[in-house]
């Protein structure tokens, strides 16, 4: 008889242990998402001077029982609040959970646990040390999304930390479509360009290739106005792009959407204006992966953001934003 061996290991057992070497703080927020974390990374160096200390760490880097447990000694022990927000659910991160739960337990440490998408997990609250009203405003603040209601949040776990009053303010979410005032002049008698992106982009505050693109937009002579959208191929936003378009009668359209927005047999709505449609690319890897690669993007990036943006026309400029780590 043969015997198979067969080698069985969890998620958390999947990445070698590793320190993060940070040190203690008042507020401690983690997640598997970077867009939760540069959000909340926004939110508070907005505040400046006022700011209470933070810590944050993206759950990918502490799947490691040992990392887990190094990060508890040295930077949890020692926090006055901590917020978790867990994409995929509680399996996905139980023994952190479960040993961060119990030293804010004997630590007398608020802790809000909060589901990363939308799911309700009764063991969140079971875990979590703080009351279920607050689990609700925090989740409702995160799920929301965009600067405001970041620092909204950020005000409850100072509060929670017993360093802030609290405003007893609500989220308010951020429509699935709208403008986007951009820091630029708007100076008459000069043609008009229209940028088109993601409300992902304004939801995680990651909007430094926008801001940049117009600038450099401004500085070429051009007026600026941006358009932020969850999809162009929602019926309604797709009627508020091209009716803003024709208003508008912008010289030129740069979309920094993916995919193609062309629904059933409509053309896009992007087409409204009669004007060139350039497709400018958020690449999917970095600066170095992108030099690196004899075809530059990634596949993914090619099909999203090149390949099927060009079955309505559109013009491929170039790549203006890449990722990279910054947290």
């Amino acid at each position: 008889m043969h015997l198979l061996v067969r080698e069985t290991r969890g998620l958390d057992q999947a990445e070698e242990a590793v320190d993060l070497g940070q040190s203690r703080a008042d507020l401690v927020f983690l997640s598997f998402s970077d867009s939760d974390l540069g959000a909340v990374v926004a939110a508070w160096s907005a505040q400046g001077e006022d700011a209470s200390s933070l810590r944050l760490a993206n759950l990918a880097r502490l799947r490691h029982p040992m990392s887990v447990d190094l990060y508890v000694e040295q930077v949890i022990a020692g926090a006055r609040c901590i917020a978790i927000r867990l994409l995929g659910g509680l399996d996905y991160w139980r023994y952190g959970a479960e040993e961060i739960a119990h030293a804010a337990r004997a630590q007398n440490i608020p802790l809000a646990l909060l589901s990363g998408d939308g799911r309700e997990d009764a063991r969140f609250a079971e875990l979590s040390t703080v009351d279920g009203a607050t689990l609700v405003r925090l989740d409702a603040f995160f799920a929301a999304g965009d600067p405001e209601n970041m620092r909204r949040a950020l005000d409850l776990m100072a509060h929670l930390a017993g360093l802030a009053p609290d405003h007893g303010l609500s989220a308010e979410p951020l429509p699935m479509h709208g403008e986007f005032r951009l820091d630029v002049p708007d100076v008459p008698g000069r043609p008009l360009a229209v940028i088109v992106f993601y409300r992902a982009y304004l939801l995680a505050a990651d909007l430094a290739p926008i801001e940049a693109l117009a600038r450099a937009l401004d500085q070429e002579g051009l007026n600026v106005r941006a358009l932020y959208v969850a999809g162009l191929k929602d019926r309604d936003t797709s009627h508020f792009v091209a009716s803003i378009l024709r208003d508008w009668s912008p010289r030129i359209v740069l979309n920094a959407t993916a995919f193609s927005a062309r629904l059933d047999d409509t053309p896009s709505p992007l087409e409204a204006a009669g004007a060139p449609i350039l497709q400018v690319v958020f690449a999917g890897s970095s600066r170095e992966a992108w030099q690196d690669s004899p075809r530059g993007l990634s596949q993914p990036d090619l099909a999203m953001q090149v390949v099927l943006p060009e079955l309505d026309g559109r013009l491929l400029s170039t790549t203006i934003s890449f990722k990279a780590d910054e947290i």
